[in-house]
């Protein structure tokens, strides 16, 4: 007997299937896979235990009766200081250029230049600054912000700037609010 010249769909179907490889047990490239990763997940649950992505939460300072942290208190009262209008315009340059550590580096001759004042200007602006810890000289043609002005209150790299820094060169720079007087105490 002859064999017939066609097969049937479900023989060509086996013949054509391509075999799959299976699935991955162990990570790959040092990756866990969804399974695993399900699994582990599951049993940290089981346990009790709970996940979260968030990062700690960190307490804030309290300041009077209002919830407030330091770099808060800092700009709320800002007017208090009677900062000049360069001293302002020097602390908001200092502010958009510093680096990790919270130094600028910038000369009172380049700040003149840019901008358009005497070099005698910038020098009292620099120093009434000074004055109330913004910011001080650590050497020639290099300032430090002060890092609770500087950095939010609270963030890594306050944290880590204030730990540099050390107890004594805060307390030797504290900035403190200076109160207002009534117009009647005058």
């Amino acid at each position: 007997m002859a064999q017939p010249l066609r097969r049937s769909g479900e023989a060509f179907a086996e013949a054509v299937r391509p075999t799959l490889a299976p699935p991955p047990v162990h990570a790959v490239n040092g990756m866990e896979t969804a399974r695993q990763l399900l699994k582990s997940l599951e049993k940290i649950a089981r346990k009790g235990g709970t996940f979260s992505t968030d990062p700690e939460v960190r307490p804030y300072a309290f300041y009077g009766s209002k919830h407030l942290s330091s770099s808060q208190v800092l700009q709320e009262n800002l007017w208090k200081f009677g900062l000049s209008q360069m001293s302002r315009n020097i602390l908001d340059h200092m502010s958009a250029n510093h680096d990790g550590q919270a130094l600028v580096q910038m000369t009172q001759s380049s700040l003149a230049a840019k901008f358009g004042c005497s070099q005698s200007k910038v020098s009292r602006a620099i120093a009434q600054l000074s004055k109330h810890n913004f910011a001080w000289k650590e050497r020639r043609g290099e300032y430090r912000l002060h890092p609770l002005y500087t950095y939010r209150w609270g963030s890594r790299k306050q944290h880590r700037l204030l730990n540099t820094l050390g107890a004594t060169t805060l307390a030797a720079h504290e900035i403190i609010v200076p109160s207002v007087r009534s117009e009647a105490t005058r």
